[in-house]
C-alpha cells in the first residue's frame, strides 16, 4: 500500500515499539527488553512464569526469532505473543512454531487518514453524515481547542468525560494515572484536543500521542449530550485532522476499527467503528496474532486445543 506521496504504509514505525510505550507499561509491570535487532520485547513476570507480548515489530527474520527466544527463555516465559506488522514472513513464524492466536493486545483493522493530502481532499473523503454533523456542531457554537503536554489538572478534567463516557458506552477506561503516565513520558509529542459547547462546556476531549512523524488516537470520549445535541465528536475529530497535518505529521491512525477475525472480543466496537469510518482513509489489516508456547503444559494443551486458548 502506498500513498499518492510515496510514503509507504509498511514502513509506519509502530508507536508500541517505541521507548516511551515501553516506559509507559512500567506501570503495570511490565519490563522491556530489546533485540540487538532494535525490537522491544515486553515481559511481565508473575510467579507461575514470564507473560511475553512482542506489538507489532518491523518484519522479524530467523536470527531476531531466535535471539527473541533466548532472551524470554532466561526471563522464564510461559509463552511468547507476536503481532506481526505488516509485510512479516508468516511462513517463518510457522516454521518456528508459532500458531495463530485467538485473541489479539492491540487493533488488528485500524484506518489511517493521509495527513498529506489536501484539506479539501480530506473534507471530501467525509462521508456526507459526517460533513453534516460537523457542520452542525460549529452552527451550535461547539469550539476545539489544543493543549500540547497538558497539566495535570487539564487531564483531571478530560479523564472526568473519558470515564462517564466508558460507563455509558460500556468500554473499559484507563485509570487517571495511567493517562498521567503517558503524558509525562511522551511529553511534547502527547497532545489533548478538547471541545466545548456554547456555554463553555467540556464536552469532550481525546488524546494523541505522536512518533516518528505520525499520531494515534489514543482514546476519548464525548458526553451523552454532545453525542445528541450538537454532534461535537465530529468536529473534534475533524478539526484534530487539520491540526496534525497543519503541524506536518504524514498518517493519523484512528486506532482500531472492527475486525470480524475477533466477533467473541469486538462485540462492542460497532459503534466507534462507524464513527471512524464516516471520515474515510485507508483501511489497513494486520496479520493475527502468533504465540508460541515455551511452558511444557501450555504446549500440550495448545496441541489439544490449537488456537482456541485466549492468549
Amino acid at each position: 500500500m502506498e500513498n499518492s506521496q510515496n510514503i509507504k504504509i509498511e514502513e509506519i514505525s509502530d508507536i508500541r515499539q517505541s521507548e516511551e510505550w515501553a516506559h509507559c507499561l512500567e506501570i503495570y509491570g511490565w519490563k522491556s527488553f530489546h533485540t540487538s535487532f532494535g525490537s522491544n520485547i515486553e515481559i511481565l513476570s508473575t510467579k507461575i512464569g514470564g507473560f511475553v507480548k512482542i506489538q507489532k515489530p518491523k518484519p522479524l527474520g530467523s536470527k531476531e526469532l531466535a535471539e527473541i527466544e533466548k532472551i524470554c527463555k532466561t526471563n522464564k516465559a510461559l509463552f511468547i505473543k507476536i503481532e506481526p506488522h505488516l509485510n512479516q514472513d508468516l511462513k517463518l513464524l510457522k516454521d518456528a512454531k508459532y500458531i495463530t492466536s485467538s485473541s489479539m493486545l492491540s487493533p488488528t483493522l485500524t484506518i489511517l487518514l493521509d495527513l498529506k493530502k489536501s484539506k479539501e481532499e480530506l473534507w471530501k473523503d467525509l462521508s456526507y453524515s459526517a460533513k453534516y454533523s460537523t457542520n452542525r456542531a460549529t452552527r451550535e457554537g461547539v469550539y476545539v481547542t489544543f493543549v500540547t503536554n497538558p497539566d495535570v489538572q487539564t487531564l483531571e478534567q478530560f479523564h472526568q468525560v473519558y470515564k462517564s463516557t466508558g460507563a455509558v458506552k460500556h468500554f473499559t477506561t484507563m485509570s487517571l494515572n495511567d493517562v498521567k503516565k503517558r503524558v509525562a513520558v511522551f511529553g511534547e509529542q502527547s497532545f489533548l484536543v478538547l471541545c466545548y459547547d456554547k456555554d463553555k462546556q467540556l464536552v469532550g476531549g481525546k488524546l494523541f500521542l505522536a512518533y516518528k512523524g505520525n499520531v494515534w488516537y489514543i482514546f476519548g470520549g464525548t458526553s451523552a449530550e454532545a453525542r445528541k445535541k450538537s454532534k461535537a465528536g465530529y468536529a473534534l475529530m475533524w478539526e484534530s485532522v487539520l491540526y496534525f497535518k497543519n503541524l506536518g505529521y504524514s498518517f493519523l491512525d484512528l486506532e482500531g476499527i472492527y475486525d470480524p477475525r475477533f466477533p467473541k472480543f469486538l462485540a462492542s466496537w460497532g459503534g466507534f467503528s462507524h464513527f471512524k469510518e464516516r471520515f474515510g482513509g485507508i483501511k489497513v489489516e494486520f496479520p493475527v496474532p502468533r504465540v508460541k508456547y515455551l511452558n511444557p503444559v501450555l504446549k500440550i494443551i495448545s496441541k489439544l486445543y490449537g488456537n482456541r486458548i485466549s492468549l
